[in-house]
């Protein structure tokens, strides 16, 4: 059977939701995102009576578990997730998908501009031929994105006030003080008052979704309520995506198939964050030893939770802890990688969620099989496996994740960076346990020395020669770690057939500030 189909997609994603410097309005701009078409598109566009759709079947697709032969109304939701949904209609009531592309799309540029989305429309065959008619739709949905470039903000001149936010066309005055809670009213862009409007119902949202785990605790609305000190402001922003999930989807062999993978993915992302909530509820008490937390505060917040896709900030301290975890959990049902960008709290918000995004395109090149710039083996190189890499940032760095492994990682004998991380495994010369065990055992040491074997790594032969021998003068060693015998005589090691040196024990040094052992 074949029907009438709206593709719409939602652009830009990640730049929108992070595009302004102030945790409330990414806050609200995730919510956005995650809701425009269920409470836009769906309650009220497709239930308008001028479109004469009659009945319009917006839930069954969560719970079908059979092929779809035939629309079960004149308008049908078949999924929404990703940032992706799919609205079929029966041929008699097709005509209107312009109007509604019409009506959405004004409806977005009023309510929340500077949002951009997409659409593809064409005939989608239930039957067979199901794969082909998507790829199409995809297609043409691609097609649209390259050609078609919508202006959704008030045009910034020469003359007009930038918003001090995210740096639009200043166009709306808070007299209600909706932004600033202090002082004169003050212009910002419409595009931050949509977002900051969207922050409280945001936070209500997600407090319901996660009521009885949260047990009376709160999310932080402001990235300085984390519980940084004073002297360890540092945060960290965790981005998480699935594995070889493009493709899981393209695999679907039917409608149903496709809205049914959708759904349990958001609910799998959904359950995975409870139960990393759980715990931390659970360890609550213990945080005073290290942070400065309001009381009933959490220090965590997601930004995004909806799908594959996963962004959550944290204190630094507590990166490498709670990404484990989250990832553990999520490994029952689906694997991924994570990027982890540790920065000052008063770093630019987008930049570091783009570090740590390359990062986590870093540890996906492992994930999938193939060798990084400092993987030689092949065994460790295993498909569905779960990878994490990291970057820290120390003061101003270049803006790109490879130029700063070039500046301030590259010693006389190769790249000082080992990662990326594998998570779920724990025997291999990368498995994340190894790296966690060596920073245990430098907590053992003093300090001096081995900060000392940080610079010390950088340098040529005889001045590691010379380290070396004044641990042993004093009765000490470089940690031993199963799997890393081949660095202790020497701090460097080549595999035989590998094009470059490789040493550990940089990252496990400059994660000594960000560990909490008794959390491991």
């Amino acid at each position: 059977m074949s029907v009438q189909a709206l593709l719409f997609d939602t652009r830009s994603i990640q730049k929108y939701i992070f595009s302004g410097n102030r945790l409330k309005t990414n806050i609200g701009a995730s919510y956005i995102v995650e809701h425009i078409f269920d409470d836009v598109l769906v309650k009220e566009i497709l239930t308008d009576p001028a479109f004469g759709l009659g009945t319009v079947d917006r839930e069954s697709w969560k719970t079908r578990t059979e092929p779809l032969r035939e629309l079960p109304a004149p308008c049908y939701v078949a999924y929404i997730g990703g940032g992706n949904a799919l609205i079929l209609f029966k041929e008699e009531v097709a005509d209107c998908r312009k109007a509604i592309v019409t009506a959405f799309t004004k409806a977005l540029l009023v309510r929340y501009p500077g949002l951009k989305t997409g659409v593809a429309m064409g005939p989608l065959d239930l039957s067979e031929n199901f794969e082909d008619a998507m790829k199409k739709l995809y297609g043409q949905l691609k097609e649209n994105q390259n050609n078609v470039f919508p202006t959704v903000n008030i045009p910034y001149t020469g003359l007009t006030l930038p918003c001090e936010v995210n740096g639009e066309a200043a166009d709306f005055y808070d007299d209600t003080h909706l932004m600033v809670q202090e002082g004169s009213p003050r212009f910002f862009s419409q595009e931050v008052r949509a977002k900051t409007a969207a922050a409280a119902e945001a936070n209500d949202d997600l407090h319901r979704r996660f009521k009885d785990h949260l047990k009376g605790y709160q999310f932080p609305m402001e990235l300085d309520r984390l519980g940084q000190r004073e002297t360890e402001s540092d945060i960290a922003i965790i981005h998480i995506d699935g594995n070889q999930m493009g493709k899981k989807f393209s695999d679907c062999k039917s409608l149903h198939e496709r809205g049914r993978l959708s759904y349990q993915v958001r609910k799998n992302t959904e359950d995975t964050f409870a139960a990393l909530l759980d715990s931390i509820v659970a360890e609550y008490d213990s945080y005073g030893d290290f942070l400065d937390l309001e009381e009933g505060v959490l220090p965590i917040r997601p930004l995004i939770l909806g799908g594959d896709d996963i962004t959550f900030i944290c204190p630094a301290r507590l990166a490498l802890t709670y990404t484990r975890r989250f990832m553990m959990t999520l490994n029952q049902y689906f694997a991924s990688c994570a990027g982890i960008a540790i920065l000052p709290t008063a770093y630019p918000f987008f930049r570091g969620y783009k570090l740590a995004e390359q990062a986590c395109d870093a540890a996906k090149i492992p994930s999938r099989g193939k060798k990084s710039s400092n993987e030689s083996s092949k065994e460790e190189s295993m498909k569905s496996s779960c990878w994490l890499d990291f970057v820290i940032l120390h003061g101003e760095q270049a803006p790109k994740l490879d130029q700063i492994r070039q500046s301030e990682y590259k010693g006389h004998f190769g790249n000082m960076h080992f990662g990326p991380y594998r998570v779920d495994d724990d025997g291999g010369e990368h498995a994340l346990t190894q790296l966690l065990s060596c920073t245990r055992q430098f907590t053992t040491m003093p300090v001096n020395k081995v900060k000392e074997l940080r610079f010390t790594a950088q340098k040529g032969k005889e001045d590691i020669r010379i380290y070396l021998e004044q641990l042993k003068h004093m009765g000490l060693r470089l940690p031993h770690v199963d799997g890393w015998e081949r660095f202790e005589e020497a701090v460097w090691d080549k595999k035989s057939g590998a094009a470059a040196y490789q040493t550990p024990y940089v990252d496990a040094i400059e994660i000594m500030d960000y560990f909490v052992p008794e959390l491991q």
